[in-house]
């Protein structure tokens, strides 16, 4: 605050009353430019609101502030972080505050943002500003004036803060200074991001009264912001995560009635009406949403990234996605309603299989094998190395489509063999399919060991040493089999002829991709283990019901089997 002898002592305690409450400094202190560029009190909205409580909550705990916050378009979160560092370095001593852009444009406006909070602010609250340049505002009074106050021996006077503006580019930003307050801007778009952040992240002390915001809309998948949002979510983060959907931004709104609403809408208003949404408001801004697919006509993936109603969705354009992305939604919706409840198998004397709950194991069940219903199992093998792919093993029921077991973890191949040894007979002896590319050959001869008599066999044709037919063990996926099986389960996901309630398979089908080749891989950073069991189980499916053990002259037709199935979720 202003250093001023001549002001009472009543008029500096009121100063000070209103300068720790920050609802009452910024209604009388902070404006801003609207998006009709006229300069207005700044009034928080509710998306504002809410990282404004949580940072205030924070600094009365006592806590370090660290939050990542992953937004729509233009809500005006930057708007309510800078009022929050602007609000703290000026009202406290010896603060250094570090905002860094993601380009020179961006970082020049988070500058002009601060200068106007400056200009604008009451001048009773208004601090000494030694000088400022274009990147930097300095509250502190003149060397002179310090030197004096040494030579009688009083106080140093002036805040002796500074707020810095930086961008993403220079790998050097902020690395000299300890800083207590950063706001990394747009950090999905720093091109070395990793890298940036780990150094920034040192100048700040682990300690109260420090804030760290990492803000970002979504640019895709396998850079830093989106591992470090994962990672947030998960608990394994130092950081606390804030998603806000575009629907919670009180401006998208449109007039107009809606009569019929798609699935993907429904599933939008159930989460709007659990935040208190009414039904006019629901209506006004499926509008808006439906006047901004308009707008995305020519890329619609974009809708996605721009207005995500879920974290998940937010990631979704920077690839081109195989798979139906609405009905995907919908899948990742049922599966967080779902039970995700985990069991071990182990085996009895006679070799019967025991299930028992065990909360953390890598096995998921959702129904136990009912008498006289079919199953076949479709299992993905990894190299077992903890930080690498997943083994992964996909039960469903042939009557319904469902998945009504997944196991995904790391183990040997050759363990991964006893796992599905035991998940096979414990569902009434399912078909198995096996991928034999790579290590899935342990496997099998695994299998073999253990004398599972109902694996899925290949034809490969006559054996020129013996002139005889011989049969494989084991599904092979190639360039021939590859597009068959992937077109088939997006057929599947598209038609919601499949019942999935695992969140990862919603996850991981959300960022399988086309490639520039029109290959279809995982996005970078991602996997794809449960996608590529489960497109195996529904060959699995296929072949059993087909009744071909010679997949070379199966062509490949609609679905007619599946489609007689249930479509359980809507």
């Amino acid at each position: 605050m202003r250093d001023d002898t001549a002001l009472t002592k009543e008029q500096l305690d009121k100063i000070l009353e209103i300068s720790r409450d920050f609802f009452r400094y910024a209604d009388n202190n902070l404006w801003i430019k609207d998006k009709d560029s006229s300069i207005v009190k700044f009034k928080p909205n509710k998306a504002q609101k809410a990282i404004i409580d949580r940072v205030l909550v924070l600094l009365h705990e006592q806590q370090p502030i660290r939050l990542i916050v992953l937004k729509a378009r233009q809500m005006g979160l930057s708007t309510a972080i800078e009022a929050l560092i602007y609000w703290w370095a000026t009202t406290h001593k010896n603060i250094t505050a570090m905002i860094v852009g993601h380009e020179d444009a961006s970082s020049k406006n988070l500058y002009n943002m601060f200068k106007r909070y400056y200009e604008y602010c009451n001048p009773l609250f208004q601090p000494r500003r030694k000088y400022n340049t274009r990147s930097d505002l300095v509250f502190d009074v003149s060397d002179e004036e310090k030197t004096r106050a040494k030579e009688l021996g009083l106080p140093p006077p002036g805040l002796g803060s500074v707020i810095k503006t930086g961008t993403a580019s220079n790998l050097g930003t902020g690395r000299s200074d300890t800083i207590q307050l950063l706001h990394g801007s747009e950090v999905a778009s720093w091109e070395h991001g990793e890298e940036l952040v780990a150094s920034l992240l040192q100048t700040v002390p682990a300690r109260a009264n420090t804030m760290i915001f990492l803000e970002s809309t979504a640019e895709g998948m396998g850079n830093y912001f989106h591992k470090e949002w994962k990672a947030a979510k998960k608990g394994e983060s130092v950081f606390e995560p804030f998603f806000f959907a575009w629907w919670q931004h009180d401006e998208y709104e449109m007039p107009g009635v809606i009569h019929e609403f798609t699935d993907e809408e429904k599933n939008i208003i159930d989460l709007m009406k659990a935040e208190g949404y009414k039904d006019a408001q629901c209506q006004r801004k499926i509008n808006f949403r439906r006047y901004k697919e308009r707008e995305f006509k020519s890329d619609p993936m974009r809708l996605y990234q721009e207005y995500p109603s879920t974290d998940r969705e937010a990631f979704l354009a920077s690839g081109r996605p195989r798979f139906d992305i609405p009905s995907l939604i919908i899948y990742e919706s049922a599966a967080e309603e779902a039970p995700q409840d985990t069991y071990t198998l182990t085996d009895k004397q006679d070799r019967t299989v025991l299930c028992t709950p065990d909360k953390g194991a890598p096995l998921k069940i959702w129904d136990m094998p009912q008498p006289g219903h079919d199953y076949v199992i479709g299992a993905d093998t990894a190299e077992g190395l903890k930080d690498g792919d997943y083994s992964v093993a996909d039960v469903i029921d042939t009557a319904t489509l469902k998945t009504v077991a997944k196991w995904r973890g790391h183990c040997d191949p050759d363990q991964f063999g006893f796992i599905l040894d035991r998940l096979g007979r414990f569902y009434n002896y399912a078909l198995m399919g096996v991928e034999i590319n790579n290590h899935g050959l342990a496997v099998v001869q695994r299998l073999r060991d253990l004398f599972y008599t109902n694996l899925y066999r290949r034809e490969k044709g006559i054996d020129e040493r013996f002139e005889e037919a011989t049969s494989k063990l084991g599904w092979k996926t190639d360039m021939r089999t590859k597009p068959l099986m992937i077109d088939h389960l997006a057929e599947a996901i598209r038609e919601r002829l499949i019942t999935d309630y695992d969140i990862v398979f919603a996850d991981e089908a959300q960022s399988y991709v086309l490639d520039d080749n029109g290959r279809t891989n995982a996005e970078e950073g991602s996997f794809d283990d449960t996608v590529m069991a489960k497109a195996i189980a529904l060959q699995m499916f296929e072949w059993q019901t087909n009744n071909k053990a010679d997949l070379k002259s199966y062509k490949p037709k609609k679905m007619t089997a599946r489609k007689k199935a249930n479509k359980v979720i809507r």
